[in-house]
C-alpha cells in the first residue's frame, strides 16, 4: 500500500510537470508564431568564420533576428535572415556587414544605413554586403607583409654598405683626405691672402681715383653748364641788339645812298662843263645848232 501511494504521487507529480512543460511550450509557440517574420538574403564575398545559424542580427544595435541558414554558392556565401520587421525598417539604402568578435571569434551581422526617402524592401530581397574592415585588413596582410621583407632586405643592404663605408680602411682614406684638404686651405690662405690684401688696396685706390675723376668731370659738366648759359644769353643781347640798330642802320644807309648819288651827279656835270662851279650851269644847246 505504501509503495502504490508512493507511485501514486510521483505519476501526478510527472503528469503536473508534463503538462507545465506543454503549457510553457505552447505559449512560447504562440508567442513566436504570433510575431511576422520576413526573411532577407545576403552574399557575403569574404569568409564567414564564427557565423552560426542562430547568430543575432541587429539593426544599428538594436536585435531584429537571427541567422536561418547558411550555404555557400558560386564561391560566395549565402546567408539568410529572419527579422522582426516590427523592430526595424529595413530599406534599400541599408548595407550589412560582419562584426566578428576578436577574443571569442563571434560574428553577429550587423544592417546600417536608413534615410527618410529610401524605400522598404520586401521579403526575399537581397542586402548589400559592406566589406568588413578587419577583413579587408587581414586580406591585406600578406602583402604588406611582402612588402615590409622587400623593405627589411633593402635596410640590410644599405646598412652593410654602410659598415662598408664606416670600416677602417674607408675611415684611413677620410683622414687623408682631411689632412690635405686642411694642408691645402693653410697653403692656399698663405699664398692668396697677401695678393687678395694687395688686390684690395689697389681696387681702394682706383675706387678714390674713380671718385676724383667723377668729381672733376662733374665740375666740368657744371662749368660747360655756365659757359652755355653765358653763350645763350650773349646770343640773346646780340640778337636784341641787333633788332634795336636795323632801323637807323637802313635810315643813315639811305641818306648814304642819296648823297652819294648827288656827289655822282655832281662829278658827271663838273666832267662835263668844268666851268660850271664859276659860271653855273648853263642849259644845253639844241641839238644841230650853235651854242
Amino acid at each position: 500500500m505504501q509503495n502504490r501511494g508512493r507511485r501514486f504521487r510521483l505519476g501526478l507529480f510527472v503528469l503536473g510537470t508534463g503538462a507545465l512543460f506543454v503549457g510553457l511550450l505552447a505559449f512560447i509557440l504562440q508567442n513566436s508564431l504570433s510575431r511576422a517574420r520576413m526573411t532577407y538574403f545576403i552574399l557575403f564575398h569574404e569568409n564567414v568564420k564564427g557565423m552560426v545559424i542562430g547568430s543575432k542580427v541587429n539593426f544599428q544595435g538594436v536585435p531584429i533576428g537571427v541567422v536561418a541558414d547558411m550555404r555557400f554558392q558560386d564561391g560566395k556565401t549565402l546567408v539568410e535572415l529572419r527579422v522582426d520587421p516590427s523592430r526595424a525598417n529595413v530599406q534599400d539604402v541599408t548595407r550589412a556587414r560582419m562584426d566578428r568578435l576578436l577574443v571569442t571569434g563571434q560574428v553577429t551581422v550587423e544592417l546600417e544605413g536608413y534615410g527618410a526617402a529610401g524605400k522598404s524592401l520586401t521579403a526575399g530581397a537581397f542586402i548589400e554586403p559592406k566589406e568588413d574592415p578587419l577583413h579587408a585588413l587581414t586580406a591585406s596582410l600578406p602583402e604588406v607583409v611582402d612588402q615590409a621583407a622587400s623593405v627589411l632586405a633593402r635596410l640590410d643592404r644599405v646598412l652593410g654598405h654602410a659598415e662598408t663605408m664606416l670600416g677602417a680602411t674607408n675611415q684611413a682614406h677620410v683622414e687623408a683626405m682631411l689632412a690635405h684638404a686642411e694642408h691645402a686651405a693653410a697653403e692656399l690662405a698663405e699664398r692668396t691672402v697677401p695678393g687678395v690684401t694687395a688686390l684690395l688696396a689697389q681696387s681702394t685706390a682706383a675706387v678714390s681715383q674713380a671718385k676724383g675723376v667723377a668729381t672733376s668731370a662733374q665740375e666740368t659738366l657744371a662749368a660747360l653748364a655756365r659757359l652755355e648759359g653765358d653763350l645763350r644769353g650773349f646770343l640773346h643781347e646780340a640778337s636784341a641788339l641787333a633788332s634795336g640798330l636795323r632801323g637807323p642802320v637802313q635810315t643813315a644807309l639811305a641818306s648814304l645812298r642819296t648823297s652819294l648819288d648827288e656827289m655822282r651827279g655832281l662829278a658827271r656835270q663838273l666832267k662835263l662843263a668844268p666851268d660850271s662851279l664859276l659860271f653855273g650851269v648853263r642849259p644845253a644847246a639844241p641839238a644841230g645848232g650853235e651854242r
